[in-house]
């Protein structure tokens, strides 16, 4: 019978030998703990052999009714194209009411006198519609809204929040400066003296430069440079003053004047503000409250997986319906000092009947903590969200005899493991884990587990990254070319980045490439 480490495929350039060893070092080695209700002792899954398990077991899954979250392949990608057609439907609803609303600005400000003072006037007013409504397409983007999340997934809602967010913000930059020019000129005073007495004489004006000042904040911590620099609570924070931001400029736009003021273009205006900021309020506050209550998620244990990496168990009722698949994630909050402040995202690692996991580097103060997590915790979340879900990354029908290759960096690997258990036995399957050292690799039982299964290959990478580049050349030599294959990578941005265009320069489509990045 063969050992465990031998039914693992040996990482490429090491010998059998140091494979088996570091396994060996593993089992001998100070045992990790899990955390319960139980309170906290070692977790007997880390040594191999018919030992009692500390995780729920596969056979005890069983018998609870795995994969009731799951469906089908080909249902699932049924209905990924479902949501993809109704996300298309929802955006080109939202260029409709761009157009409305910028019809709407042309005929409140037209015909033109034909003073210069009444074309920048007319120019400034043009320049606040686009943006303020660039403004509410941001603040839609990060909504949380379903149609978009399940089609879309959140990494690319971020990023179009990201791209839209400077030309939004120039514009209504634009109107500051054009409108008390336009000012200025009529009153015959320079712009300074024009934007004083706008400030101390014309309600709403001062609030709204505050509010301006807010969203520039929240732009300027945003910043790369910056961010790397302050902690993410202090980030999290002054983009929560940016709803307080917006809402003053709108208090100015609707009492201030202009097009704004009366008729339709008012009411379509509140009409927009309502939506939106009742789309926040009902998809990232009360939802999340009350599905969290209705499912009744607490902590179940947390287990120390390998040094610095953990996992946590969360129970809970009816998890199905929760409508969470393989590969998604949730912005978890743990009621628990600490971490109740704000939501981490968080990838499912495993989903057994009426549990779920994740599992978490300590990267941060709030990551390290979770690692003492007393059983009982409440957890509140939002989602699921992405759009990486096994239909699909496996292809259904005839493609689903095409290969899928997995590859995980660090604890990325969480991921990946639920997509891998989802989909072997229904796909081809290469499984690719790359991370600092043989101890530090997590889920190793379970990348076992996988190798029973055919057409299941498993590559451990441990070590440096420049011992296992994922180059193209490094890739290929690995899995051989990807012209017929489907592609999904896990990790952090520079494995990202290295794995996609090593991925494309071997045959692989970028329509058939997957990753998220979990960038809030």
């Amino acid at each position: 019978m063969q050992s465990p480490a031998s039914r693992i495929p040996r990482p490429i350039g090491s010998d059998p030998g140091a494979a088996s060893s570091a396994y060996a070092t593993r089992a001998a080695g100070p045992a990790a703990t899990v955390r319960d209700e139980y309170g906290t002792r070692p977790n007997d899954t880390r040594h191999y052999g018919p030992q009692r398990s500390a995780t729920p077991t596969r056979s005890s899954i069983d018998q609870r009714g795995t994969n009731e979250i799951a469906l089908s392949l080909p249902a699932q990608a049924d209905q990924d194209n479902l949501r993809a057609r109704r996300a298309t439907r929802f955006l080109a609803m939202v260029g409709a009411i761009g157009g409305v609303v910028l019809g709407l600005t042309i005929q409140a400000v037209f015909p033109l006198t034909g003073t210069l003072s009444n074309l920048i006037y007319a120019v400034s007013v043009l320049a606040a519609s686009i943006g303020t409504y660039g403004v509410l397409i941001l603040l839609l983007l990060i909504a949380r809204l379903p149609v978009l999340e399940r089609a879309i997934g959140q990494d690319h809602l971020v990023t179009w929040h990201k791209r839209i967010a400077p030309w939004s913000m120039s514009l209504v930059f634009a109107h500051i400066i054009l409108v008390v020019t336009s000012y200025g000129m009529d009153a015959k005073v320079n712009w300074f003296a024009e934007m004083w007495s706008l400030v101390t004489k014309t309600p709403w004006i001062l609030p709204a430069l505050a509010g301006t000042a807010a969203i520039i904040a929240a732009g300027y911590t945003s910043w790369k440079r910056v961010r790397r620099t302050i902690k993410h609570e202090t980030w999290w924070t002054i983009h929560l003053y940016t709803y307080l931001g917006i809402a003053l400029a709108f208090a100015h736009q609707i009492t201030s004047g202009g097009p704004f003021l009366s008729g339709w273009s008012r009411a379509m205006w509140i009409g927009l503000y309502v939506a939106v900021f009742g789309a926040i309020i009902a998809y990232r506050v009360v939802l999340p409250i009350v599905r969290s209550l209705r499912h009744d998620l607490k902590v179940a244990m947390v287990v120390q997986e390998a040094p610095g990496v953990t996992s946590v168990w969360v129970r809970g009722r009816r998890l199905a319906g929760l409508g969470a698949s393989h590969g998604q994630f949730f912005n978890w909050r743990f009621l628990h000092p600490g971490l109740g402040y704000e939501a981490h995202p968080y990838s499912i690692s495993a989903i057994r009947g009426d549990m779920m996991r994740i599992t978490v580097k300590a990267l941060g103060d709030a990551s390290a903590t979770m690692a003492q997590l007393p059983a009982g915790t409440r957890v509140l979340v939002e989602g699921p969200y992405g759009a990486v879900t096994p239909g699909r990354v496996a292809p259904d029908g005839e493609d689903r005899t095409r290969r899928t290759v997995l590859i995980a960096g660090g604890v990325g690997i969480g991921p990946v493991v639920a997509l891998a258990e989802r989909l072997a036995g229904e796909a081809r399957l290469d499984v690719i884990y790359r991370a600092g050292s043989m101890e530090s690799m997590a889920h190793r039982d379970e990348l076992w587990a996988l190798q029973s299964h055919p057409g299941v290959k498993v590559h451990l990478m441990p070590g440096h990254r420049h011992a296992y580049p994922l180059s193209p050349e490094h890739l290929r030599a690995t899995v051989g070319r990807l012209d017929d294959a489907q592609v999904y990578v896990c990790g952090p941005a520079t494995l990202n980045e290295q794995v996609v265009a090593s991925a494309r320069q071997i045959g692989a489509r970028p329509a058939n490439i997957h990753h998220e990045v979990f960038d809030l």
